[in-house]
């Protein structure tokens, strides 16, 4: 009895940790960061005024002088805009400093650490239709 009861136990040990090493996705290494910044318009401000404060605090060339790659921008009706930017962790700072003396003002900010799905999602999908047999 107690042999089977160590063979259970063994049993479920090694179907948790086959199950544990199926569920871990795969990445591949990077030597940046990726940041989702969200630029609220402050509604007050039409948007004119809104691009004129921020050109005039020259956040555009600032943005495109410092070290980082726009992965997306898009514009969200009701919200603002919405940029994803992928940078070396070392120029975190700069980058911040570029929202604070450029944007401000004109938007309110808020910055998210983000990373891409879409690599992940065929792997999930997959994981899923296996799921549901």
């Amino acid at each position: 009895m107690q042999n089977l009861l160590t063979l259970l136990i063994l049993t479920i040990t090694g179907l948790s940790l086959k199950a544990q090493n199926q569920s871990s996705i795969p990445y591949k290494p990077n030597d940046s960061v990726m940041v989702t910044v969200i630029m609220r318009h402050i509604q007050e401000n039409p948007v004119d005024s809104i691009q004129a404060r921020v050109m005039k605090q020259k956040f555009y060339q600032k943005l495109d002088k410092s070290h980082t790659r726009i992965v997306s921008w898009n514009v969200v009706m009701g919200i603002g805009q919405i940029i994803t930017l992928r940078f070396k962790p070392e120029y975190t700072r700069e980058v911040n400093q570029v929202f604070e003396s450029g944007a401000w003002g004109g938007f309110k900010t808020e910055f998210y650490p983000s990373y891409d799905f879409l690599p992940v999602y065929p792997v999930m999908l997959e994981k899923e239709k296996k799921q549901s047999k």
